[in-house]
């Protein structure tokens, strides 16, 4: 048990530990910073905007379907759910030089997921980093990149437009050969 002298010092750190908070400035919140996802797809390291993605999950077995077109790797089942699976490199005119591991999923009504061959982890950016390219993209579905001192830009993937795009070349008819 502490003695009455321990306690009165310790009242007394604390009472001015209280009181020092208050002479402190108050802390502002932090600026609103946009959330990525970094990711290797073909050689290539991009970025997916964490408001754009319903789930990262590790590829399962991917089954393939017979006469799909190109960059459809097939489909896996998540959650009871079929999800087709479209390769990200292929989609973006990317080497397919790693195998998928990673599928990126969008809006959960749509059961499309996009493979990636690696997750390099999360970058949070102030809203005046993140640019668009000026001109022409690079690369289809890469119009804006992360713009960052001392490093190369970073491509930053339109996911909801290259998996709305997937879907409305899904819906096309296909010619019979």
């Amino acid at each position: 048990m502490k003695s009455h002298e321990e306690l009165s010092q310790r009242l007394a750190e604390l009472k001015s530990e209280f009181d020092a908070s208050f002479a402190r400035p108050a802390v502002l919140a932090e600026a609103h910073r946009e959330v990525l996802l970094r990711l290797s797809v073909g050689g290539t390291v991009l970025a997916v905007p964490l408001n754009q993605l319903k789930g990262l999950h590790a590829l399962a077995r991917v089954v393939a379907l017979p006469d799909s077109p190109p960059g459809l790797l097939g489909v896996v089942g998540l959650r009871g759910q079929l999800v087709a699976v479209h390769s990200l490199a292929t989609c973006l005119g990317l080497p397919l030089d790693e195998p998928p591991r990673w599928l990126l999923l969008g809006d959960a009504s749509q059961r499309v997921g996009l493979a990636a061959g690696g997750f390099e982890g999360q970058l949070r950016v102030p809203p005046g980093q993140l640019r668009p390219h000026a001109g022409a993209a690079p690369r289809p579905y890469l119009s804006s990149a992360v713009l960052r001192p001392g490093e190369p830009p970073l491509p930053v993937l339109d996911m909801a437009s290259l998996v709305k795009d997937l879907l409305d070349g899904a819906q096309a008819p296909r010619i019979e050969r």
